[in-house]
């Protein structure tokens, strides 16, 4: 009997590899053998550059130091992670679509301008944006969906609460969620303390109430949940997803 030889993991780049999420990543990563980075990328102003991107990220070393130049990490890479700005999102999209890499974007706060771009790119690439990668929150989405569906005399509101760093405001997950809804809901914003993300959907109808709603008490969460999006994401053609479509959601559009 002839034994098999383990499948190589496949070869990932991470943008963003100093920031919050790209921390949180990178330690997460070790729960999934099936990847392994091949990059790590921070902007040119990081003061990470150089250093082993497992000790910034607070682990053991891993011998890939961080590096500013994304076009020299991209010929190896099977799947590209982006969790830097929504102001470099352009140049790692076109980046990303020039090297033919499939991409994962989880940045907020990027132009809606770029939608035009997203399009072009997810017609020569799969392309997965997902404002949040939790599975739990992607579960909220397809909840909203419905309930917006089956109450449609009901008012609906949606409360987001996120630590006092996060510069996007609404957040990205929020705005998805009103989108779910229909235009003109209203969305309060919180800034406070190092909240990692609370989300919370008010309908209200005559005389009764339904509120759905998500609480991330880790950022590990996310962090897990964007490498199993990565994992199934390497395998697509070319076309654009979402999280539902990572967790197989076929509810309502």
């Amino acid at each position: 009997m002839s034994s098999r030889e383990p499948a190589a993991p496949l070869c990932a780049v991470l943008i963003g590899a100093s920031g919050r999420m790209g921390r949180a990543i990178l330690v997460a990563a070790a729960q999934f053998p099936g990847l392994a980075f091949v990059g790590a990328v921070a902007s040119k102003e990081s003061a990470a550059l150089g250093r082993d991107s497992g000790v910034v990220a607070g682990g053991t070393p891993n011998h890939l130091p961080i590096s500013s130049d994304l076009g020299a990490a991209l010929p190896r890479a099977q799947v590209v992670i982006d969790f830097s700005t929504g102001q470099a999102t352009r140049e790692n999209l076109r980046a990303c679509r020039a090297a033919r890499k499939p991409l994962l974007i989880g940045t907020t706060g990027f132009a809606s301008k770029l939608e035009s771009e997203f399009a072009a790119a997810a017609r020569e690439i799969p392309l997965l944006i997902a404002p949040n990668t939790s599975p739990g929150v992607t579960l909220l989405m397809e909840l909203t969906r419905v309930a917006a569906r089956a109450l449609p005399g009901f008012t609906a509101g949606i409360t987001e609460t996120h630590h006092r760093h996060k510069r996007d405001v609404p957040s990205g997950t929020a705005l998805r969620l009103a989108a779910a809804i229909g235009a003109g809901t209203p969305i309060a914003s919180v800034r406070e303390g190092e909240v990692v993300g609370e989300h919370t959907v008010r309908f209200a109808g005559s005389g009764e109430e339904l509120t759905l709603s998500h609480r991330a008490l880790e950022r590990d969460v996310f962090a897990r949940g964007a490498l199993a999006a990565a994992l199934w994401l390497s395998s697509r053609s070319a076309g654009r997803y979402e999280m539902r479509d990572v967790m197989g959601f076929k509810t309502v559009t």
